[in-house]
């Protein structure tokens, strides 16, 4: 009967008779394994026409149902006791097939051939081991009569249960070449065979596919490649982790002779899985660095996964912020993710190596869906390159009529380093306090430093000028370590000029021009007149003495010292003309510094009158350290309203 159904709803039935005819003819014992029942058919044996037989009845025709009732089924099921090969001893059950057919056994016969089909676990079936496999047996022999004589046919089957197991990659299915059940020695191998779905693979197919057939310990094992051609894959997302699961219809066929069937003809139907195996997808990275960007593929998957969202650093839907994504077939019908990313994105991270090397970090995380149900998995993935590219900041300096010239150029690795200058971290703070002049460009930026700036350090004074310095250093912001180190020095003239130096000492300049009558410097003295000085030229003067000396004085003035002291002109005068009064022209400086009582001493300059223009200078040569990081920017922090930034 076939069904119709119309636009309605409503069915309609007919009557069908299908016929489908043999393309090989029987063979005299077929058994069929399949994934529900297992089934035995065996050719009739008929007797020569004169053969006399056992008298039991008047035989109906086979094939009616009368003709059934008197067959007879004789079981054979494992006793309690042990038989002298250490298996259990049999023992015999008959029944009528009728009986047979209320425990659930199908017996039906043709003109040629008997038939018995039953489910697997039923009442009279067994369990035995093989070679360390399952089989489940049913031993039976059925008795009909034929022109008065009484015949029997061995109606036995015998079937594996075991279910497939993963050996390495490959999917395993094992189950003994000889099944003893079935087999009267000597037995004689006529060959066995796999197919899919139903139909046989040639030798040469079933290579190509990597099928793997092979006799070990007397057993047969059939390998097949996890995800081959032949069977299908379902994608699933199970706690987090992507695993697959595997399905292949397999079809397998042992034809062998005994000395109880000529042919025997063994078929198994066995739908073989592997359910929730974790697979972890491949990520290649196959970035060419010469190239100047990732490229890194992700896969690879059945079609039942697609890329639903990918993100780059915290982006998400990161395609939209120019990352390249493509999807790449395979011949097999799997596909991969293509993912490229050029290394000057800004979501790639840089870390400097030292060395003029360079990393570049790409933290990607693939979304993807599973279907039907849109499950969702996502795999993080970081992949790196490594490359020779880095130019290190440069620094060049020079000495200005306003102070200490310092120009940065960034190199390209801007954001790696903390700047100082003097020891002090070059944030909007410090060039506010500092008083620096700002000019920026695009591959550098420039500052000068006042003369008496915070980050000036003096060195030195004479009368050829005061000796300064200033040191910039760029330092890895990650590891604290300096990485760039730039010394500007430069000399400034100076007319007059007093230092107070922490180590309790004083050092002064003094002009003597601006008198009205011509004074020589060399003529004059400290309150000590044996304190004169340590250098002069025709208007100037050089001390340098000890603040507890040359007759200096100390007072206490809240919780500060006051040390003074004085420049006096003393010129030489003959003994005979002491007594005389001739008016030397008077010259008094008076100088001093103040220091706390209790605590750090710090150099203190003191600048009477304005400096000239047009300095000296030298400059040192720059220096490199160990490896640093990255961060941003030059200048920390932000920068105050009315803060000039210069430029």
């Amino acid at each position: 009967m076939y069904t119709i159904r119309d636009a309605d709803g409503e069915e309609t039935s007919y009557p069908l008779q299908l016929t489908c005819p043999l393309h090989q003819p029987w063979n005299p014992r077929e058994i069929v394994c399949e994934e529900n029942y297992m089934e035995v058919s065996a050719m009739k044996k008929v007797p020569p026409a004169n053969h006399k037989g056992l008298e039991w009845m008047t035989p109906p025709p086979v094939w009616s149902e009368e003709g059934l009732r008197e067959w007879r089924v004789v079981f054979r099921v494992p006793d309690d006791q042990q038989g002298s090969d250490g298996r259990p001893s049999m023992k015999e059950k008959t029944l009528p097939v009728e009986m047979a057919h209320l425990l659930g056994y199908h017996i039906n016969t043709t003109e040629t051939r008997v038939l018995l089909r039953c489910a697997y676990g039923s009442r009279l079936a067994y369990i035995l081991q093989e070679k360390g496999i399952e089989v489940e047996v049913v031993s039976a022999t059925i008795l009909y009569k034929h022109h008065w004589t009484l015949l029997r046919v061995d109606a036995s089957v015998a079937c594996t249960t075991n279910k497939a197991s993963m050996d390495g990659k490959h999917i395993l299915w094992r189950f003994p070449k000889v099944l003893s059940p079935l087999v009267q020695p000597p037995f004689r191998d006529r060959g066995l065979s796999v197919g899919v779905e139903g139909r046989y693979l040639s030798d040469c197919v079933a290579r190509q596919r990597g099928y793997d057939i092979q006799e070990q310990d007397g057993a047969v094992e059939i390998r097949i490649p996890f995800g081959a051609e032949g069977g299908y894959i379902k994608s699933q997302v199970v706690d987090g982790q992507y695993s697959q699961s595997y399905f292949i219809d397999l079809f397998y066929m042992h034809q062998w002779e005994d000395s109880q069937s000529a042919h025997t003809e063994y078929r198994s139907f066995r739908p073989l899985s592997i359910i929730h195996l974790p697979q972890t997808p491949i990520l290649i990275n196959e970035t060419n660095p010469s190239e100047g960007q990732f490229s890194v593929s992700l896969g690879l998957f059945p079609r039942d996964v697609s890329l639903s969202n990918i993100t780059v650093g915290d982006q998400s839907m990161a395609e939209q912020l120019g990352v390249y994504l493509s999807q790449v077939p395979f011949p097999n019908g799997t596909h991969a993710y293509l993912l490229k990313t050029p290394f000057s994105h800004r979501l790639v991270n840089q870390k400097y190596l030292g060395q003029g090397y360079r990393r570049y970090s790409l933290a990607v995380t693939f979304t993807l869906s599973i279907s039907p149900h849109s499950d969702l998995y996502h795999h993080p993935a970081t992949v790196e390159a490594v490359i020779q590219d880095v130019v290190l900041p440069r620094v060049e300096g020079g000495c200005s009529d306003k102070g200490v010239r310092l120009q940065l150029h960034y190199g390209n690795m801007d954001t790696q380093w903390e700047v100082y200058v003097g020891g002090r971290r070059l944030d909007w703070e410090l060039v506010e306090l500092g008083d620096y002049a700002l000019e920026t460009r695009q591959d550098y930026f420039s500052m000068v430093i006042p003369l008496y700036g915070l980050g000036v350090a003096y060195e030195g004074l004479s009368l050829q000028g005061l000796v300064v310095t200033v040191r910039m250093t760029l330092e890895d912001r990650e590891t604290a370590i300096e990485e760039h180190t730039f010394t500007q020095r430069c000399v400034f003239l100076v007319k007059e000029l007093l230092v107070c130096l922490p180590d309790s000492r004083m050092v002064v300049v003094v002009d003597t021009s601006k008198v009205s009558s011509a004074i020589n410097p060399r003529l004059t003295s400290l309150l000590d007149a044996s304190c004169v000085p340590i250098e002069t030229d025709g208007a100037r003067a050089l001390y340098s003495f000890s603040l507890d000396s040359c007759g200096t004085s100390t007072t206490l003035v809240e919780d500060h010292l006051v040390y003074s002291n004085e420049v006096r002109y003393r010129p030489k005068v003959p003994i005979d003309l002491k007594s005389l009064s001739s008016p030397y022209p008077h010259f008094s400086i008076p100088i001093g510094c103040i220091h706390p009582a209790n605590g750090t001493r710090a150099l203190t300059i003191y600048q009477p009158r304005a400096l000239p223009a047009w300095p000296h200078s030298r400059a040192s040569r720059s220096h490199y350290h160990h490896p640093g990081a990255q961060q941003h920017p030059f200048i920390r922090g932000r920068k105050r309203n009315g803060l000039p930034a210069g430029g």
